[in-house]
């Protein structure tokens, strides 16, 4: 089966696909946010916790419905698009280098871990703080920049500004709450935020020979770490984020800078 690039003509094939998949991922997300309205899954949780299941087991449920209604996109998208597959997780940016990803996202997400280590802060290891930590972004990241980035790119021959743009967008929402004018108001410079910098991480995974480790390593450390500034630290906590999204972007960039030349192998087009 040929590749489809993103140069590759719209058929009307691709672009039923691509409205499919954008309204799928509008649905979840959706569904994710207003699940518990449904009274057949508050009753699920009800007799999950009248059975004896731990809270973070309970809690867990959102992180697990990123990874299955991801893996169900990602199978549309290997069914119905015109590109080749290498697999769930090569699709997903998962399937190798991982050692070169951890060790790039640590890099990156420095400046802010120095910064929030000297504003004197201390982590927990409580799981509500692990599921902040390690499986929130791992889960956002397979779902927003994995499966609706560098898969359906891939996949679907999208071109990758606009995609990753749209992902952002969606990204974006997830964090306005609650979805109300009055939410809204409140809410949209976090969500403008949180957008910027779900577009950007999606660059650096692209950039960085399609490579998602990247990003998850470097949103977990971040998340990490902004306990660490406190309350009473906003402003510190701002330059921690833009000295980070600075480094990032300049390391990106010009990699022989810092010496990281040898961590872009492997880095091909936005495929």
């Amino acid at each position: 089966m040929p590749i489809m690039t993103a140069n590759a003509p719209r058929t009307g094939k691709t672009r039923l696909l691509v409205a499919s998949i954008w309204l799928a991922a509008i649905g979840v997300l959706v569904f994710i946010r207003y699940r518990g309205k449904i009274g057949l899954f508050r009753s699920f949780h009800v007799w999950m916790a009248e059975s004896g299941a731990a809270d973070w087991v309970r809690n867990s449920d959102t992180e697990l419905l990123w990874v299955v209604f991801g893996v169900g996109l990602w199978a549309w998208m290997k069914r119905a698009g015109g590109g080749h597959s290498a697999g769930l997780l090569d699709d997903l940016g998962l399937g190798g280098g991982v050692a070169r990803g951890c060790i790039v996202g640590l890099v990156i997400a420095l400046p802010f871990l120095l910064l929030g280590a000297v504003a004197g802060g201390a982590i927990t290891l409580e799981w509500p703080m692990v599921q902040i930590y390690v499986t929130g972004p791992f889960t956002e990241e397979w779902f927003y920049r994995g499966v609706l980035v560098l898969a359906f790119v891939r996949l679907a021959g999208v071109p990758f500004w606009p995609t990753a743009i749209a992902s952002g967008v969606l990204f974006g929402a997830t964090h306005v709450n609650p979805w109300t004018a009055d939410g809204l108001a409140q809410g949209w410079p976090h969500g403008l935020l949180t957008m910027v910098g779900g577009i950007w991480y999606a660059w650096l995974a692209r950039e960085w020979g399609r490579n998602l480790w990247v990003v998850i390593v470097a949103h977990s450390l971040m998340n990490m770490a902004s306990p660490w500034y406190g309350a009473g630290n906003a402003a510190w906590h701002e330059i921690g984020r833009g000295a980070t999204i600075a480094l990032g972007t300049v390391m990106t960039i010009r990699p022989a800078w810092l010496g990281m030349s040898w961590a872009r192998r492997g880095q091909g087009s936005g495929r």
